[in-house]
């Protein structure tokens, strides 16, 4: 498996060696201003290639590992990974198509998000722990093994996950996910 780590390309070949000039601005501003970590790989059960940003290096690492492990952790992992469209992992056909999803999924939110200590930051952060905590201490530590099939459902959007978040991720107390 390949990784890329902070590589943004801005001239990718597309057709008939016909150049294509795409413009990630928030994955740059995000990478270069922001201290994001950003990665890139191909799916292991070809869903193609991965685009992903984390506020911390192993948050990307965390996604990354599930999204190649066995069928009982990565599927679980990956529908739970799927069903916010706002964390900032999404799959394409080629690496161009991954980062332009992914530049499109943050244009999506709210801009003033789109930095380090925000909200946002804040409920990425929180899920991708609750994505660790699900699946660590597996068997190997001597508890029963755990299941990723018992991960609490994410708000599927950006405004459903600040109602039931505080700014700082921590649970409103609302049981439902939207």
């Amino acid at each position: 498996m390949r990784v890329v780590r902070h590589a943004l390309a801005i001239h990718l070949q597309s057709g008939k060696n016909k150049r294509k000039n795409m413009i990630f601005d928030r994955i740059d501003r995000l990478v270069t201003k922001e201290g994001f970590f950003f990665q890139a790989w191909d799916d292991r059960y070809s869903k193609g290639v991965w685009a992903a940003l984390g506020v911390w290096e192993n948050q990307v690492d965390i996604v990354r590992d599930l999204s190649s492990a066995g069928d009982l952790d990565m599927m679980p992992a990956m529908d739970y990974v799927f069903s916010a469209d706002w964390l900032p992992y999404v799959t394409g056909r080629t690496l161009a198509e991954a980062m332009q999803k992914l530049e499109e999924r943050l244009a999506l939110l709210p801009q003033d998000q789109i930095r380090r200590n925000s909200q946002w930051a804040h409920l990425v952060t929180q899920a991708v722990e609750a994505l660790y905590a699900a699946g660590s201490g597996r068997s190997w530590d001597g508890n029963p093994p755990k299941s990723l099939d018992g991960l609490p459902a994410l708000p599927a959007t950006f405004e459903f996950a600040v109602e039931q978040f505080d700014e700082t991720g921590r649970n409103k107390g609302a049981t439902n996910a939207k």
